[in-house]
């Protein structure tokens, strides 16, 4: 587009926006939303969200990305009447930001917004908004912060999705005791002197290693008091990236004394050395969920101490394609697991030919031996051939019978062709082929 066209663009707009805001005059204003993706006016753009906030708008949407940053009118940061503050764009808070007083603000949400400081703009803008409820930041990128701090009486929900990048953040800390909610996404910090999570009770966190840290960190950087504040929750999910930080960079997994719902992300590329020891540290779990059966490799092969129950003598035979347990020797942990449930999306999922339907056959038949109280164990099995579902079918009416007598094994797939029901000797358990008509 040419750069009078452009011109004549951004000349309509403002003069079709201008006539709006005209007609309504001076009537009371609900919510007032703008997108300006192009080059507009600053003063005109101003204009606009004065006019709105004069009119005592209470919820505000702005979507600005000009070439150049934009800096917010001072005025929105001191609205009496905003109750939900959405700001999107290359927008940015400076050091030099006014007074902050945001009395009935209870949801903010920020995405792609910088703070051109160490972080004391950011904790200035939260400790203004006295009734926030819900802070949501998408895009943050706070690692050359001194400290980063969330700190909020009143939040009750938080999702802080950080930009990767290839250095732990110094410090972070939360002080958020009504929090309920938890959604958090970043890399692992060098420290976390506070995290204070009193009331929480759902968490998912995706916490990552950098490139380099693929070994036990030691004091270079410790997730301990970041699992440690969080150990109250009721339900939890840990990405896989976040299963590898327990693995190399916590000293000590603590006690998730409350936890009854615990789902886990895998990965062909992270182990599953630390589920054993987060396992035994669940004493009231009841559900438990993976999301794929994937783990990665150790010396399987050539390390007896990788076996599954039945021995994995494969090597011995120069055999190419052994399956080995995820996790070493037979940890005492599943025989006093307390789990009720056990649950498996996209089971059968491959991505290489490690990922092979018996490696994760081997891993459901260990629970199956292993968990006494397991009650009911889902799959949810996705694939378009008959035949798949066949052999599974085969192989688990087998594995029932090493099953607790109570359990009951369940396959859900979209592509299953034909409906039966098949049942063990026990009248309490059996093997159900469900077609699933609802999503997963």
């Amino acid at each position: 587009m040419g750069s009078r066209k452009r011109l004549q663009r951004r000349q309509s707009f403002k003069v079709f926006v201008d006539r709006i805001m005209a007609l309504q005059g001076n009537a009371p204003l609900n919510k007032f939303s703008l997108i300006c993706e192009t080059d507009s006016d600053p003063s005109s753009v101003d204009g606009w969200i004065i006019n709105a906030l004069e009119r005592g708008v209470v919820d505000l949407d702005l979507y600005i990305s000009p070439d150049y940053g934009y800096p917010l009118p001072s005025k929105v940061l001191i609205s009496k009447t905003l109750v939900r503050l959405k700001v999107e764009g290359t927008i940015y808070f400076t050091p030099d930001v006014g007074e902050v007083f945001l009395p009935k603000l209870k949801t903010l949400y920020l995405d792609d917004v910088t703070f051109e400081d160490s972080g004391a703009v950011f904790a200035k803008l939260i400790s203004g908004c006295h009734l926030l409820e819900e802070l949501v930041m998408i895009g943050v990128i706070w690692d050359s912060w001194d400290s980063c701090s969330v700190s909020s009486p009143t939040l009750k929900r938080l999702k802080l999705c950080c930009d990767y990048i290839e250095e732990n953040p110094k410090s972070v800390s939360f002080d958020t005791p009504s929090l309920v909610y938890f959604e958090f996404t970043n890399t692992v910090a060098i420290k976390y002197p506070k995290v204070n999570f009193d009331s929480l009770v759902e968490a998912s966190v995706d916490l990552r290693t950098t490139l380099y840290q693929n070994e036990p960190a030691g004091d270079s950087s410790d997730a301990t008091g970041f699992f440690v504040g969080i150990r109250n929750v009721e339900i939890l999910s840990l990405s896989a990236a976040t299963f590898e930080v327990l693995t190399i960079c916590c000293k000590v997994i603590p006690v998730f004394k409350n936890l009854i719902h615990l789902t886990i992300e895998t990965d062909r590329k992270v182990g599953w050395e630390i589920l054993p020891s987060l396992l035994v540290n669940c004493p009231n779990l009841e559900t438990l969920v993976f999301e794929g059966l994937h783990y990665k490799d150790t010396n399987q092969s050539e390390d007896a101490r990788y076996c599954f129950k039945d021995g994995n003598k494969c090597w011995e035979n120069h055999e190419g394609n052994c399956v080995g347990t995820p996790w070493e020797g037979t940890p005492t942990c599943f025989s006093s697991s307390p789990v009720k449930m056990l649950k498996v999306l996209k089971f059968g999922e491959m991505f290489s030919y490690e990922d092979d339907i018996e490696r994760q056959l081997e891993v459901i038949k260990y629970f199956l031996e292993t968990m006494p109280n397991l009650e009911e164990v889902i799959l949810h099995y996705n694939t378009p051939y008959d035949e798949d579902v066949s052999m599974v079918s085969g192989v688990l009416q087998l594995l029932g019978n090493l099953a607790s007598p109570k359990c009951k094994i369940q396959v859900i797939s979209d592509n299953i062709s034909f409906s039966s029901t098949l049942h063990s000797s026990s009248s309490t358990s059996g093997l159900f082929f469900l077609r699933n008509t609802f999503p997963v």
